[in-house]
């Protein structure tokens, strides 16, 4: 006698709640996602085959060469770049008002010799950046020296990188350098594009 076979049934799954969580996560990473930084300059660091990534839960201050020799400084210590901010104002003897911290803390990125800072903070971050130039790291004016001092003063645990145009002129990245050392900062890194670990 045959056996009966069973009549096979269509399994049928319900999608919503599967719907509801991919648009509750894309929601949570949209509203949570930190952009990248803006750059005042592109910069096109050189390659290596270093995977050591920057340890930045101290804060990071970032130095910036650009292809024509400009320096510039970004930090993400909030604390640290006001800090920063007051005391180059106070040395040089600009008083700040509410609207220039605002554009200050609007623009992550410090790239102007104290001289030009009135004018450059009394403009929005978007129109300000065809004053930005450099900051000045010269033997006779290192202002740089004054920024890096002072982030180091409002957190001691500062973690310093540098990042460097690959085609930038080396004299500058050894002003640099000597600036750090000058401030007794002698652990500093380098920021470079990954590259392939030859075979």
């Amino acid at each position: 006698m045959p056996k009966v076979k069973a009549k096979r049934q269509s399994v049928s799954l319900d999608m919503t709640a599967m719907c509801d969580v991919a648009f509750l996560l894309l929601t949570f990473f949209m509203l949570t996602a930190k952009f990248r930084p803006e750059e005042a300059v592109t910069i096109v660091p050189p390659s290596s085959i270093s995977e050591k990534p920057l340890n930045a839960k101290d804060g990071m201050l970032t130095i910036s060469v650009s292809n024509e020799g400009g320096v510039y400084l970004a930090s993400d210590d909030q604390l640290g770049r006001e800090f920063m901010l007051e005391r180059m104002a106070s040395r040089y003897g600009v008083a700040i008002t509410a609207e220039m911290k605002k554009n200050y803390m609007a623009s992550e990125i410090v790239g102007y010799p104290a001289g030009a800072m009135r004018q450059v903070l009394n403009m929005k971050p978007a129109d300000a950046k065809k004053l930005i130039k450099g900051i000045p790291i010269d033997s006779a004016n290192n202002e740089l020296s004054y920024w890096v001092g002072y982030a180091k003063l409002s957190n001691p645990n500062l973690k310093i990188a540098i990042k460097g145009d690959q085609n930038s002129n080396y004299e500058i990245f050894s002003d640099i350098i000597g600036t750090l050392q000058a401030q007794n900062i002698n652990i500093f890194q380098l920021i470079t594009s990954p590259e392939g670990k030859p075979k």
